[in-house]
């Protein structure tokens, strides 16, 4: 193999990041052709074919994929470099896009950002609020994520961060006319959850032995955090949600809590980067802001 050219070598990885050309040349403010013109010079120095078109789309081929990675690592270790010949400078600077599950986004993670960007003001910050946190972060669209649900992928970095307890909750009128006073109670009442299996419930139904595990009556599904936490205030049933998510709820009276003795089992959310980006003095910085980050919302 020839020698690669940085600029027909950051063409190929903006057309993997983005799943085309068009998008990838929108990414690097330069012309479709342009694009698919450095990557045709890159697959012929290579000897190599570089992509599958697909429809609309292309995928790395396996050769594609290989140089992929090893343009991910590169890249990462340039942004260092780079920062690093400029530590003359007395701040980070640059864009971060941050993602974060949608309910921790907007009930905490909104509150709590702004010492951050006050302190850092040459970092300017996207937020990208989502379910699904493990393909954006792989495909380079966001940064770093803040998720609950556990990556073991070997390319990501993982900080852990908050424990995220849970609670079983219901309108008081609700708790009144079922007459909920222990678990078993809820074989009568409609039970709220993200999907109609009710496996959101596993958390609660995990942390009794299987021999006394309650069951459910009606299970009604609302697939958000905030449709589940709306429609049990307004007495449509019980809810298990998490704690930080219901504070508000919980001090208008608007939910109560039920069973307050009993601990449903927890998650913890993690910070997750790709291992090359983590030595990027934004994301030090950011990292390090979120370590120590104590949010009412979680009972600190």
């Amino acid at each position: 193999m020839s020698t690669l050219d940085l600029q027909q070598l950051r063409a190929f990885h903006a057309v993997a990041r983005a799943g085309g050309f068009s998008a990838a040349a929108t990414r690097l403010n330069l012309t479709q052709s342009a694009v698919s013109h450095a990557v045709g010079k890159l697959e012929r120095s290579a000897k190599v074919r570089l992509f599958d078109r697909r429809g609309r789309k292309v995928v790395p081929t396996p050769e594609g994929a290989i140089l992929r990675e090893a343009c991910e690592r590169v890249f990462a270790t340039l942004a260092a470099a780079e920062e690093e010949l400029q530590r003359e400078r007395t701040r980070a600077e640059g864009r971060i896009r941050l993602g974060a599950t949608v309910e921790f986004g907007t009930s905490v993670l909104m509150r709590h950002i702004r010492p951050f960007l006050e302190a850092n003001p040459g970092i300017e910050m996207d937020f990208h609020l989502s379910h699904d946190l493990l393909t954006p972060l792989l495909r380079d669209d966001v940064d770093l994520a803040i998720d609950c649900v556990a990556h073991a992928t070997p390319e990501l970095e993982r900080t852990p961060l908050f424990r995220e307890t849970y609670m079983v909750a219901c309108a008081p009128d609700y708790l009144a006319a079922q007459r909920i006073a222990e678990p078993a109670d809820l074989a009568r009442c409609a039970v709220l959850s993200i999907d109609k299996e009710g496996r959101w419930w596993e958390r609660f139904l995990g942390a009794f032995p299987k021999s006394r595990r309650p069951s459910f009556g009606r299970v009604v599904a609302i697939n958000h955090i905030r449709g589940l936490i709306t429609a049990a205030a307004s007495g449509l049933g019980v809810l298990l949600a998490p704690s930080y998510s219901v504070k508000g709820e919980l001090d208008r009276g608007a939910l109560v809590p039920l069973f307050p003795a009993f601990r449903p089992l927890e998650d913890r959310f993690a910070l997750y980067q790709k291992a090359g980006k983590a030595r990027l003095a934004k994301h030090r910085l950011l990292t390090e802001y979120l370590e120590r980050l104590t949010p009412e919302e979680f009972g600190a």
